[in-house]
């Protein structure tokens, strides 16, 4: 029987084929992934950095101002704002190109390029010739930031100078656009114009990280009014960039960097809106979250009051002239007993230097001296001295401005008795005028005044609701005569806001309040119009009560009633006819200050009153100091420190009478019935149809 023909098995060709088809698969994914990862790597990077940045959060505006009276006092403005993103990868050559774009459509403020912003500017404009200012040893020898460094000392001073106006602008727009952080819109220019915006909506897909956003920046209703106070806002400090990355801050937010602003940060920046964009391109985003306005402060200001006494310096001031030893000051401070509310706040030229800067006051402490005398029962109510020049040791004479005789402690405040308060210095520090021995306790009575002066406010922060203050300057060198010269005000510096706050205290009986300049804080109400729910109201607060017995309070304010009311007051000429009864302290002190136009150091006097009306029942509590004057026998205006102050107390009352006392619920609604209101409000629908068409194309 034939044997049968064994088949031949194909399987293993089969297998080997399919296995050697998944070789050559695999070898191509391999080849491929490699081909992404290694050649193209960096291209598809920058893709998805580009679509991750196509989210931003834009600022909210802040929150609004109000006076005591519920008049908008801060707001803010619709504006557009050109800003830049800056994004990784992207070359300097690409950002000059799109700075040289932008320099054609818009007008920049080129004051603010610096000679390193200059000198950075040429560098990447003129790479050859940078790279010739620095040798082949120094290349291979130093590090890159020290080679930078060696090319920016080395540019000859010609070629910054030979800089036209054009390259300026190029140089100011770079400078802003590289001032920002990657991913983050940085403002290049707030407040464009409206044919700027045309211009620039028209080609923004030319400007790669070009953007039109509506904003807003503050507007100060009362213009010129107030407003170093108010604060401003900027970029945030780079010396605190970390503390506010921690409260959940962007690098290019706009924060307050001053004063109220500043104080106030946490509750005037609003929440933030949310722009999201799929395609990467924020030109195309939509509003995810529109976020919610900062909340609202009510100032204890009073505006109109707070106008009304500006004008009344400026006018005192400037028919003053030959008056001023140097540049004109004047400052006013006026403010409640009861609560430490900050009614005024003014200077002639800056209102800073109420808090910021000190003077010598003069006889205006002499009040705080009567007290701590009782208190320290060195003199008793009614305590007689005689008034009369005395003579110390290696000390000029001292007396009054005439002798007086035999006065009490009321006569002395009412006719300003300079030896009547040396007198208390000398029986605080164990010394009997007239013998030679001995000061028992001269340290200790320095000691005694400045304790007792802190307690009403003098040489120490007051506490006002603002970042910074100055707290006066201590006298150097506590020799006995110097102590003499402290009881009357010709030592220690105290600040325009620290008098008032003083002399507050005395007509709130003794209790020292903190100032303040904001009561309230309100959520932002819903039209803008009113005034919002109230989130917080701040209670005033007492820093602390005099330790002086509440009698010899009585007899100091009945000597500060004598100043304005008795008939040899020192004030009572400027306010006898007042329909209001005021009580106060006059002061000169007799200054030496070096001339700005001469060189020559030149005798001068501060002026200075401090005071508080109606007497029996205080509402408003005053410190006016006019410093640097010349003697009236050099052409000085005597009494100017007097009349600011009754003008400005006429001023407080007659505006009391004229409108409600009460803080109103709503402010007044503005009206658009002024053609040039009408004019801007159309242009600001135009600026808002301008960002609307920008980023739908």
């Amino acid at each position: 029987m034939p044997k049968l023909k064994q088949k031949k098995n194909h399987v293993p060709y089969r297998l080997n084929v399919l296995f050697f088809g998944v070789f050559i698969l695999f070898s191509a994914l391999i080849l491929r992934l490699g081909f992404v990862q290694i050649v193209e790597g960096e291209n598809y990077i920058r893709d998805l950095e580009g679509t991750n940045s196509a989210s931003a959060r834009i600022d909210a505006p802040r929150g609004l101002m109000y006076d005591r009276h519920g008049n908008v006092a801060v707001n803010n403005e619709l504006v557009l704002s050109l800003t830049y993103t800056n994004r990784p990868g992207v070359s300097n050559e690409e950002r000059i190109e799109v700075a040289e774009r932008l320099s054609e459509f818009i007008e920049v403020d080129t004051d603010k390029v610096t000679d390193r912003d200059l000198r950075d500017f040429w560098l990447i404009t003129n790479d050859e010739e940078a790279q010739e200012l620095i040798t082949p040893e120094e290349l291979s020898a130093l590090e890159d930031n020290e080679l930078y460094q060696l090319q920016l000392e080395r540019i000859p001073d010609g070629e910054l100078e030979s800089f036209s106006q054009a390259e300026m602008k190029v140089a100011a727009i770079w400078r802003e656009m590289t001032g920002g952080y990657h991913h983050s819109p940085h403002r290049v220019k707030q407040g464009i114009e409206v044919e700027e915006a045309h211009q620039i909506s028209e080609r923004l897909d030319e400007l790669p990280g070009v953007d039109l956003y509506r904003d807003a920046q503050r507007n100060y209703v009362y213009g010129d009014t107030f407003p170093r106070f108010f604060g401003s806002t900027g970029s945030i400090p780079r010396e605190g960039i970390d503390s506010y990355l921690a409260r959940g801050y962007d690098r290019s937010d706009e924060v307050g960097t001053s004063f109220l602003e500043s104080q106030y940060e946490e509750v005037l920046r609003g929440q933030k809106g949310v722009l999201e964009a799929g395609s990467g391109n924020l030109a195309n985003a939509t509003v995810e979250n529109p976020g919610k306005r900062g909340n609202d402060l009510v100032l204890t200001l009073d505006m109109e009051l707070q106008q009304e006494v500006e004008n009344i310096i400026k006018e005192e001031v400037e028919s003053s002239q030959g008056t001023f030893i140097n540049d004109p000051e004047a400052y006013v401070v006026m403010m409640e007993p009861q609560t430490g509310d900050i009614l005024s706040i003014a200077g002639y030229g800056d209102h800073l230097g109420a808090v910021s800067r000190s003077f010598e006051a003069g006889s205006t402490v002499k009040a705080a001296t009567v007290a701590v005398g009782l208190e320290t029962e060195v003199i008793q109510p009614g305590s007689i001295i005689h008034d009369r020049p005395i003579s110390l040791p290696q000390t000029p004479t001292m007396r009054s401005v005439r002798n007086m005789g035999s006065i009490n402690e009321l006569t002395a405040l009412e006719r300003s008795s300079n030896i009547y308060m040396a007198e208390i210095a000398m029986r605080m520090a164990g010394y009997d005028y007239g013998r030679e021995c001995c000061w028992e306790d001269v340290e200790g009575a320095y000691q005694t005044f400045r304790n007792y002066f802190n307690q009403f406010g003098l040489g120490i922060e007051t506490g006002i609701d603002l970042p910074s203050e100055s707290t006066g300057i201590v006298g150097s060198g506590n020799m006995p005569g110097n102590l003499l010269y402290l009881s009357f005000g010709q030592f220690d510096t105290y600040t325009p806001l620290q008098l008032a706050q003083y002399i507050s205290t005395i007509a709130n009986d003794g209790y020292r309040m903190q100032p303040r300049l904001v009561k309230e804080i309100r959520q932002p109400s819903e039209d803008n119009d009113s005034l919002g729910p109230i989130s917080s109201q701040l209670e005033p607060k007492v820093l602390n009560r005099v330790d002086i017995q509440p009698e010899y309070l009585d007899r100091v304010q009945e000597g500060l009633w004598r100043v304005m009311n008795g008939s040899q007051g020192t004030a009572r000429s400027h306010f006898i006819s007042a329909n209001y009864v005021a009580a106060g302290k006059t002061g000169t002190a007799q200054i030496s200050v070096r001339s700005d136009r001469t060189g020559n150091v030149v005798q001068g006097n501060n002026q200075a009153l401090v005071g508080y009306a109606p007497y029996e029942n205080p509402e408003v509590a005053f410190a006016v100091i006019v410093p640097y004057v010349q003697r009236d026998t050099s052409g000085g205006r005597t009494g100017l420190a007097n009349t600011i102050a009754r003008k400005s107390l006429d001023a407080y009352f007659e505006l009391k009478e004229e409108r409600p006392h009460q803080l109103p619920e709503e402010t007044n609604e503005e009206t658009l019935e002024d053609p040039e209101d009408l004019e801007e409000f159309e242009e600001l629908e135009e600026l808002e149809e301008l960002v609307e068409t920008a980023t739908e194309n």
